[in-house]
């Protein structure tokens, strides 16, 4: 029993270790055997010991969700140990029952955990919390070894056998699960270039420049927020409200799109997005300090049609066990815009972009209680 409340008190360092330690997680379905006891049996000692473990991890989701809290009970399999005279049924039932018992505790300190949600004092009321099931349950086992006297009293054993089981079954398991929300966020970079129709192909140069695009989804319909800054030069020059624009001038052109769309085609590989909207294209001089161009600008507006097709990267099967789901995207986007006004001069804008993106949506966490049926000798409880 030293060792065990040593074990206890040494329990974080050894949480550590866990990936160089023999272990066995607790299950329902999977009982005890003697093949569990790795340990040499301790010369000079009979009966049986058993090394176990419990702890949690926290797993944070997002701001608007409490956290992902998952607990665990295991045994040491490289600590614990059957003697030679004790390797029988009797021993195996004994210790199963001990087990069955740390696991009642570890739901029991889980529930505890939920129950703070997401409380800025979780960490010390989580250490609290924790101290206190550790001390509880080294009180029970404590309890548990005297009434069976170590596993030699039977009928103590059985009777401790039924109410262990019948706490396993009141005391359910809280397991996580994930719902999406229909919100969704993302971002693009990329480059471009514009082709022009009509009597503007004739006033600029192609331009070629950066996209920066926000997403933002609700369910599969998609606001897209997308200015893009573009650079070239103008083929021809032009009047415009009384100020000359001159032929091979610098110029910045810049697009502003706001689309809405809808996500009619996704897979694990891709997806597919059109969607309609309106476009300000407003051209002014590159050097602005520049005094010939003082005071030039030009801001026009058109309605906009488009396509987007995303290629993910990466795997992304929807996995329901992720508290986010988020994918990388390369984006190829294609619209086109006839302008609205007639002057200085007509035609169309054709908008071609390709760049990389980050799509995600949030989850939320909840937990589903599943009660656990043991057999024990006669009945099931």
């Amino acid at each position: 029993m030293k060792r065990l409340l040593l074990l206890l008190l040494l329990s974080p360092l050894l949480g550590s270790a866990q990936v160089t330690i023999d272990t066995l997680h607790w299950s329902a379905t999977r009982r005890l055997q003697l093949s569990d006891f790795h340990s040499p049996t301790q010369p000079g000692l009979g009966g049986s010991e058993f090394y176990y473990q419990i702890g949690y991890e926290v797993r944070p989701t997002s701001i608007w969700s409490q956290p992902d809290i998952e607990s665990f009970c295991l045994m040491f399999r490289n600590l614990s140990w059957v003697s030679e005279t004790a390797r029988n049924e009797r021993t195996l039932v004994y210790n199963q029952i001990l087990f069955d018992l740390v696991e009642v505790h570890t739901r029991q300190m889980k529930a505890k955990l939920i129950a703070l949600g997401a409380d800025r004092r979780f960490k010390e009321q989580a250490r609290q919390i924790e101290y206190l099931t550790n001390s509880e349950l080294g009180a029970e086992v404590n309890r548990f070894r005297a009434e069976t006297g170590g596993g030699d009293d039977l009928q103590a054993l059985e009777r401790w056998e039924k109410q262990v089981a019948l706490r396993l079954y009141d005391t359910p398991d809280l397991v996580t699960t994930f719902s999406m929300s229909k919100l969704g966020y993302g971002v693009f970079f990329g480059g471009g270039g514009v082709l022009t129709t009509g009597s503007l192909a004739q006033t600029l140069n192609k331009s070629v420049g950066a996209v920066f695009g926000i997403d933002i989804a609700l369910q599969r319909t998609m606001i897209m927020l997308h200015p893009t800054l573009y650079n070239g030069t103008l083929r021809s020059g032009f009047w415009h409200n009384n100020q000359q624009w001159e032929k091979d001038m610098p110029i910045s052109p810049m697009l502003f799109e706001l689309g809405l769309g809808r996500v009619i085609y996704e897979g694990p590989r891709s997806r597919l997005i059109p969607y309609v909207g309106y476009l300000l294209f407003d051209l002014s001089p590159r050097d602005k300090k520049d005094e010939r161009y003082k005071g030039l600008s030009l801001l026009t507006h058109s309605p906009t049609l488009g396509l987007v097709f995303d290629v993910k990267l990466g795997d992304n099967t929807p996995k329901p066990d992720l508290s986010e789901h988020s994918f990388w995207f390369i984006r190829t986007k294609v619209s086109y815009s006839p302008l609205l006004d007639q002057k200085p001069f007509t035609g169309g804008i054709f908008n071609i972009q390709i760049g990389l993106g980050g799509f995600g949506r949030m989850r939320k966490v909840h937990y589903k209680p599943e009660h656990t049926v043991i057999m024990v000798p006669g009945k099931v409880i």
